[in-house]
């Protein structure tokens, strides 16, 4: 028996599954990625927003599927899911994953420190004994390996708990929010001795698939260019996305 194209598929069955891992909404200092809006009860954030579109143009209604980060790109590649909505392209899951050419939007990665400790410079931080602290299954990961290779990098939910507990020195992330300074007084954004921002790396979010689905990959990338022309990508993904976060440079 010949297998069914994932497109075919997915049409045929009236669902388009996408991998989420709720967190709260951005009222309460969490980026604005996948979370159920308290006012409408609905999915919301970039990764439904763009999941939903992606699904109403093809005549299907979306799941979202809700499980920890870690598990997202095996769903994928276990055909549990369809679509990785807003992963980070690196060329390490570029092995496994099949990125779309769509931009989705663009993540800094910066670094969260207590507000009262002194550190402006990297070799601050990359010592043997510093405590790193990241989110669980973030590619992060490597770009602490390579900025600080003395350093230990620990894996968690909420990271930024051990830096604002005083069990990490330093959380790298990608999605600080006004808001999250907000409600959290004794972390701010790491900066060099003059005051200006300090960003490890600049990534961006793209769409991801089961290698092999040459169809449906053609089909994502012309859904992209069409509304790209429409301004609907840059509305969401960046005026929209980088109206929360506070590390806009």
């Amino acid at each position: 028996m010949v297998e069914k194209a994932l497109l075919e598929e997915i049409r045929e069955r009236g669902v388009l599954r996408i991998p989420v891992d709720f967190s709260p909404p951005p009222a309460d200092g969490f980026p604005p990625e996948f979370y159920i809006d308290p006012k409408t009860g609905k999915e919301w954030g970039i990764a439904p927003i763009m999941g939903r579109l992606m699904a109403d143009d093809l005549d299907v209604r979306l799941e979202c599927v809700d499980m920890p980060w870690p598990e997202h790109i095996p769903a994928l590649l276990s055909g549990k899911v369809d679509l990785l909505p807003k992963h980070v392209n690196t060329p390490k899951r570029a092995l496994l994953v099949e990125f779309t050419n769509g931009r989705f939007m663009i993540y800094r990665v910066t670094a969260l420190i207590q507000e009262k400790r002194l550190i402006s410079d990297k070799e601050d931080l990359n010592q043997e004994g510093k405590i790193i602290s990241v989110w669980y299954g973030s590619s992060i990961k490597d770009i602490i390996k390579k900025e600080f290779p003395l350093a230990t990098i620990k894996e968690f939910k909420f990271p930024w708990i051990e830096v604002q507990e005083g069990r990490a020195d330093a959380c790298l992330t990608d999605s600080v929010t006004k808001v999250f300074l907000q409600k959290h007084p004794g972390l701010k954004l790491m900066r060099d001795k003059e005051g200006k921002l300090i960003i490890f790396s600049r990534e961006y979010a793209q769409p991801g698939i089961k290698p092999g689905e040459q169809r449906f990959l053609s089909w994502i990338n012309n859904w992209y260019q069409y509304y790209e022309a429409q301004g609907t990508i840059n509305y969401w993904c960046n005026t929209w996305w980088e109206s929360f976060m506070a590390d806009r440079s």
